[in-house]
């Protein structure tokens, strides 16, 4: 037992004592202490009271006169100065908010100290001490707004500078669940964010979104700081979300609630009405409690509060599927609006094939395995050939929270606390299909943990602060609708049974219809886990406040998700479009009725255990200059160190080796695959990027009493470990194994793959690393590579700051960042050199193969032949050569942003949020985590050809929020009577938000892509034609809504084949259609008793209706490429955000 408790007792000393970030949600309170005469003070004694636990923190002035409380958890204060010869000075009651600096001068009286001064001013609006943006989101805001599944990550909204894309904006998945924090800050990354919750990172690696979200009732406040904070703070290139969990306090306090709506308080959506279709069956029931008080009989030292929430659900929800018709399916592809087929049989020399006779299949050349395939497919329940099936069924999502907090006071000097948090999410999937074939159906769930231990001690003027964090995710999925499933039921060889890791229907995906089956990663058993220890010092010395700290972090990946465990098949019109191997007719549907697949997949994959740690060490000095002006000076050193895998199943690309056995021109092939841990190679998979310091630098100055100038600026390192639950796994080549079906073995001049047999050659089967640079050879391979470095971004910022009668602040500020370095999508390393796309067709002549007999024949590039462009590639022994995540692509952002903030005084609490800003990026986001577009790169050779607006562009944004208690009833200023009167009048309040918000810039791509399979992405050429048509939104819906599009087709037109197409990454003349909405919570208080007071609460999300239209259809994909109006779906608009929502509740304080 000693050993343990010494184990014990060495871990909490060493919490103490590790450097870390301290990015902390306590606030600091300091100032001078001073005589009338403006003489400083020397060795006054101030006592700091929390008012709700009567937990007292003191200190003495220093020489300077200057003192200093840090560490100081948020909440409800009283300030207290004695000194010897002057009266006691007292300050009853003011608010210290979440990682707030606060200046409070203390001026003292001569006397007796028997005698007392009262001072009652709140806390200063101005923020005189720091030079970073954000805002302050209190207790009353995050009860009182409406928020959609009590989801308090929306309230971030308002914060100037933030930015919420429509998906996240009404996310309803509410506390606890991960996909509820999606948000870009001041120009950063949708996932470079930091999500603190009591001072320990919630952030788990793969996702850059927060393991655990508190509900609002558990919430006592959070900051969101958006630009050029202090040096605390990294590993972030966005905000930094600073919650505090709720505390108890010195009387025992709690609430029961209960939020409930169903399809009777929401208004249909609009394009269920347009389509005659009712409102879906919904039920959202939401309810819970909370309770917090002392736990000893003193009430002096130790204090709880817990928090208990559930949710049931059944969400509406309706799809809209292009399916194949009834004529189709039996060989007849003559209706309208559907491409020309050609026969792949007729193909002549120069690779021109003839139209089949009426665009129609003889029954004699339907293949057996695909009509068995094709019943799987519904009939569609529309007119048309495209989005002709609708279908209304809703998912069931149920979840539960628990999340507790302690906190212990041992002394004066010590004070500590502990939380734990837990949530679980299981969500059934609809079966629109009501077979094995269903997309997406199946269950998903989550599960979720946050712990969080944190100390801080009092030391010979010093404060010495430890914290340890633990945040868990974990995302099971199996979307499997009706369990296992047999490929050879359909037809298919039994060998494709034996050879899936997972039994299910296949993944079939027809060019122009919608993809059927299971989805490329249906099945996921995973776990993150991220576990960090930080710890800082500091201590006043003279004007200067100082700190020092750092953070050591272990972020942990055990993930099994196959992609098609089942084996996928893809028809993409490439055997029945007009020539062998480019042309833009042809149909998905005709290829798969022939039983022609153009590509397929068949895959293996292990189960990794990956790890990423992470340290940092900063210095902080904030020097009170004098009463006026103050700096703010610090560095930081951050080190992200490379991935591990615990088995060493990982690997990079070794660009420098040459291949043994292969030659090409005589020369040797140069460029392969390395693994971990073999011969002299390291674990780690890239080399240590240990040059990563970030300098911070601000300064606040103090004009007048009412206003204040600041300025800041600084560089950030972001995260680096890579995004996407399945972005950890890239370097896991090797030890999987990968098969891809080959069509033809003569650019598609005659078959080679048939859905009789899909793998004439057979499986390839995982090498281990065994092969050395020879892995994988044939295929493509994603290479990670050695030298990639941190991203980062600098941030700058200018403000000014004036305060306003009646507790108003207004405050301007022009804030920039420009990010450098960043990670974006993959890139191909093996895309055709430029100088070669003048061949044009000749690229896929075939040449005698160098490789033949020493690449396996099971690939594309194991024949006798192979094509001349595979040659011209800088890896001709593979097919693609994919960068993963590669740090290179940059933005710029500027914004102008202004807010007015009333504290609350008279009843009444406001928040006016504006934005105006431009960003310009070459790659907005790596996995779209915000709902964004996420288009390929044009050319991997020349990344800048990408630069335009970014899809994160968002040029007005404007937030109104608003509490308002209403000044009827008894104490109030109209109808100030008791009785039945102020039960009626009485106890109401209004509170809302009010979003205006402009579109976005839209990326459009070509569905003819004629670049030969070389790698980049072909765009569309511009006519010099407007893309945007002019005119209200409701009446360029496009498709069954209006024969007016959103976008206009005749502002594009096809680009020749092998060139690369002038469209640019997102449109400069075109935004999505604009945000506007309401929503507003009545609220009406009753007092039951001195003890309970019970809370009646109404509440609309689109209060108004209005119908905001998502962006519309942006694929330019025209059955006739000479005739830009035969488009299909491009600029029409088929959805649209929910209606009005109404919900009620009740709750029950006491």
């Amino acid at each position: 037992m000693q050993q343990i408790r010494a184990l014990v007792a060495l871990s909490l000393c060493a919490l103490a004592a590790i450097p870390a970030a301290a990015q902390t949600q306590a606030a600091t309170l300091r100032g001078a202490v001073q005589d009338a005469s403006g003489a400083v003070v020397p060795g006054a004694k101030l006592t700091l009271t929390n008012i709700d636990q009567n937990r007292p923190w003191k200190t003495e002035s220093n020489a300077a006169g200057e003192y200093v409380f840090q560490q100081i958890p948020p909440g409800n204060y009283s300030l207290a100065v004695e000194a010897e010869g002057f009266k006691r000075y007292e300050r009853p009651r003011f608010i210290l908010n979440v990682a707030q600096v606060a200046d409070i001068d203390v001026e003292l009286e001569i006397g007796a100290v028997t005698e007392t001064i009262e001072i009652t001013a709140e806390t200063p609006l101005l923020a005189t001490a720091t030079s970073d943006l954000g805002e302050v989101i209190n207790s009353r805001t995050a009860e009182s707004l409406p928020l959609n599944g009590r989801n308090i990550m929306q309230l971030i909204a308002m914060t100037p500078g933030i930015n919420t894309t429509r998906s996240s904006r009404n996310d309803a998945s509410g506390s606890g669940s991960i996909a509820s924090a999606g948000f870009s800050a001041n120009g950063g990354r949708d996932v470079s964010n930091t999500v603190m919750l009591d001072g320990s990172p919630q952030e788990v690696m793969g996702y850059g979104q927060p393991a655990f979200v508190p509900s609002p009732d558990a919430v006592q406040e959070f900051k969101v700081q958006t630009n050029a904070f202090s040096a605390e703070y990294g590993r972030t290139g966005g905000a930094v979300v600073n919650m505090v969990h709720r505390s108890g306090t010195q009387q025992f306090h709690g609430v029961l609630y209960e939020f409930l709506r169903n399809d009777k308080l929401q208004a249909n959506n609009w394009f269920s009405n347009a389509n005659g279709r009712d409102r879906a069956p919904f039920r959202f029931n939401q309810f819970g409690g909370t309770l917090g008080g002392p736990l000893t009989p003193s009430r002096q030292k130790t204090f709880f509060f817990v928090n208990v929430e559930y949710r049931r659900q059944v969400n509406p929800g309706s799809v809209t599927y292009s399916l194949p018709t009834a004529a189709m399916r039996n060989g007849d592809f003559s209706q309208a609006g559907v491409r020309k087929i050609y026969d792949p049989l007729t193909v002549d020399a120069a690779g021109n094939r003839q139209q089949f006779a009426n665009n129609m299949i003889p029954a004699s050349r339907q293949d057996p395995i695909a009509k068995n395939i094709l019943e799987y497919y519904p009939l569609p329940n529309l007119s048309g050939v495209t989005n002709n099936f609708f279908s209304q069924l809703g998912s069931r999502p149920n979840q539960w929270t628990y999340s507790g907090k302690v906190d212990h006071r041992f002394n004066d000097k010590n004070n500590l606390f502990f939380r734990v948090s837990l949530n679980q999410l299981s969500n059934q999937h609809p079966d629109h299909f009501h077979n094995p074939a269903t997309p997406g159906g199946g269950w998903d769930g989550m599960k979720n943990r946050s712990i969080t231990l944190d100390d801080t001690y009092l030391w010979k003027g010093w404060v010495l602060h430890g914290n340890y964090g633990y945040a868990h995710h974990a995302n099971p999925r199996d979307y499997s609708a009706q369990g296992e499933f047999m490929p050879s039921s359909l037809g298919l060889p039994a060998y494709m049974d034996s050879q899936a890791q997972l039994l299910a229907f296949p993944r079939i995906a027809a060019a122009g219809y919608t993809e059927i089956g299971q989805n490329a990663s249906w099945h996921i058993r995973n776990k993150f886990e991220t576990h960090t220890a930080t710890g800082d010092m500091s201590k006043l010395f003279g004007k200067h406040t100082v700190k020092f700290g750092g953070t050591y972090r272990i972020n942990r990946v055990s993930n099994f998700r196959p992609n098609d465990p089942q084996g996928s098949f893809t028809f993409n019109r490439s055997w029945t479009r007009e020539r062998n191997n480019v042309g833009n007719q042809g149909d998905g549907i005709a290829d798969l009725l022939l039983g022609l697949p153009g590509a397929g997949v068949s895959r293996q994959e292990p189960a990794l255990a990956d790890q990423v740690m992470y340290s940092a060490v900063y210095f902080q000095d904030d020097w009170r200059v004098s009463d006026r002006l103050t700096l703010n000076m610090g560095l930081r050193w951050d080190t992200d160190f490379p991935l591990t895998e615990r088995f060493n199943r990982a690997g990079w690309f070794d660009f420098g080796s040459a291949v043994p056995g292969l030659q090409l021109n005589g020369a040797p092939v140069i460029g392969g695959l390395q693994f971990a841990g073999q011969g002299d190679n390291p674990r780690i998979t890239k080399n240590k990027d240990l040059n990563n310091f970030a300098p911070r630098l601000g300064v606040a100055y103090k004009v007048t009493e009412k206003l204040v100038i600041r300025s800041g600026g600084g560089i950030f390192y972001n995260p680096s470990t890579g995004y996407g639950p399945g972005a950890a796994t890239a370097g896991a080549v090797s030890f999987n194994a990968i098969t891809n079906l080959i069509a033809s073995q003569d650019s598609n001049r005659t078959p080679f793959a048939t859905l009789a047999n899909p793998y004439p050659l057979g499986f390839n089967q995982p090498e281990n690393g065994v092969n050395g640079l020879a892995t994988f050879l044939g295929q493509g391979v994603p290479a990670v590579v050695r030298t990639d470095r941190i991203p980062n971004s600098a941030q700058w910022n200018f403000n000014v700051q004036y305060q306003l009668p009646a507790n108003t602040l207004f405050d301007v500020a022009y804030a920039g960042n420009a990010g450098m370095k960043l990670m974006g999508i993959n890139s191909d390393l093996n895309q055709l050199p430029d100088q070669y796309r003048a061949l044009g067709n000749d690229l896929a002549k075939q040449v005698e193969n160098p490789f033949y007999g020493v690449i396996s024949p099971n690939t594309s590039l194991g024949r006798p032949t192979i094509a001349l462009g595979q040659l011209l590639r800088p890896y001709p022994q593979f097919t693609g050569v994919s960068h993963q995540r590669p740090p290179e692509y940059h933005s710029t952002y500027h914004s102008l942003q202004v807010k007015v903030r009333q504290r609350f005084s008279n009843g009444l609490q406001y928040l006016v949020a504006y934005t105006f800003s431009k960003m310009i990026d070459d790659v907005s986001s790596v996995e779209g985590f915000l709902g964004l577009q996420n288009p390929g790169y044009t050319n991997a050779n020349q990344k800048r050809w990408d630069k335009s607006l970014s899809n994160l562009h968002t040029p007005h944004r404007l937030v109104f929020n608003y509490q308002y208690d209403l000044p009827f009833g008894k104490g109030k200023a109209l109808l100030n009577q008791g009785g039945w009167v102020d039960k009626v009048v009485g106890g109401w309040a209004l509170n809302g938000v009010t979003t205006f918000q402009s579109g976005q810039p839209m990326s459009v791509d070509l569905g003819s892509q004629q670049l030969g399979g070389y790698g980049g992405t072909q765009r569309p050429l511009r006519t010099g034609l407007a893309a945007e048509t002019g005119g209200a939104v409701h009446d360029r819906l496009g498709g069954n809504h209006g024969s007016q599009r959103y976008l206009d087709p005749m502002a594009f037109s096809q680009t020749p084949a092998f060139q690369w197409g002038n469209t640019g990454n997102f449109l400069p003349d075109a935004l999505s259609p604009m945000l506007k909405n309401w929503d507003l919570s009545v609220i009406k208080n009753v007092q039951m008793t001195e003890r309970f007071r019970l809370e009646i609460r109404g509440e609309f999300f689109n209060l108004l209706n209005n119908v905001n239209f998502l962006r519309p259809n942006t694929t330019w994909d025209p059955v006739n490429v000479n005739d830009p109006t035969t488009v299909r779906n491009f600029g029409v608009i088929t959805g649209a955000e929910s209606g009005r929502i109404g919900q009620v509740a009740l709750k029950l304080h006491f």
